[in-house]
């Protein structure tokens, strides 16, 4: 399985302290938010490359973590070429531009995002994955009230299978979302580029999974522990808070 993590967007929302620094690269628990990832990934079953997708501006830096981060898995970075947000190919853009850069073949494949850090073992998802042989979706339930929600939304019907994804809807209904960890098979690459041939929205992968899951039977898995989604720097600060006991422990 190849493992393409996305890290080449610009966290305007972090302010200044993104200007210099790339936010995968940024420290939880005394390790860069990228480490404690590939720590995770690094223990699932038959890795053949990790690819971490960087952009021009951060590139030399992610360069330099690759050099001290110590894996037994092939580990690239792979630059972008895009300098600013308003040029960023968006985490779909990123995603084809992997592909076509390093083919997972018939390999199957995950993606992760950069910012997307995990408290838990993410082996008894591959295993079900591995079981049923289909795309697999890790959900969690997440409290919801009236009104937007900043999240995506997951429908299932009572076979967990994923009957809609609806990126950041006004009016949530079921409490259950998606985190940004996919499990895909091979069957899925030609459908990234038909979606994208087509005028598909390039940015967040919620616009891609809404078109998907209506394309290919897609299940969904629960999965409990600590997750923080870092895309502010409130949400940073509780990470640097709650992370560091799961990695002490």
């Amino acid at each position: 399985m190849k493992v393409y993590v996305l890290a080449a967007g610009y966290a305007t929302r972090l302010g200044d302290v993104a200007s210099t620094r790339a936010k995968p690269l940024m420290e939880v628990a005394r390790a860069p938010i990228l480490s404690h990832i590939l720590d995770r990934i690094i223990q699932l079953q038959d890795v053949s490359e990790v690819v971490v997708v960087s952009n021009a501006r951060f590139a030399e830096q992610f360069e330099e973590w690759e050099g001290t981060y110590e894996t037994p898995v092939p580990l690239r970075v792979l630059n972008d070429g895009t300098t600013s947000d308003g040029e960023k190919l968006g985490a779909v853009g990123d995603i084809e531009f992997a592909i076509r850069e390093v083919p997972p073949g018939d390999e199957d494949w995950m993606v992760v995002a950069g910012d997307n850090l995990v408290g838990f073992d993410l082996r008894p998802l591959q295993r079900i994955f591995l079981e049923r042989n289909r795309p697999l979706l890790p959900v969690r339930g997440i409290q919801h009230g009236v009104g937007p929600t900043p999240y995506n939304e997951i429908t299932l019907d009572e076979d967990s299978r994923v009957m809609q994804f609806r990126e950041k809807p006004s009016d949530p209904q079921t409490g259950i979302m998606a985190i940004a960890l996919y499990f895909f098979t091979p069957e899925v690459i030609p459908l990234l580029h038909e979606y994208l041939a087509n005028g598909g929205n390039t940015d967040a992968p919620g616009h891609f999974m809404s078109w998907l899951v209506k394309q290919i039977a897609f299940e969904a898995v629960w999965c409990d522990g600590e997750w923080f989604d870092i895309g502010s720097l409130d949400s940073l600060e509780d990470a640097r808070t709650r992370f560091e006991p799961l990695v002490t422990d």
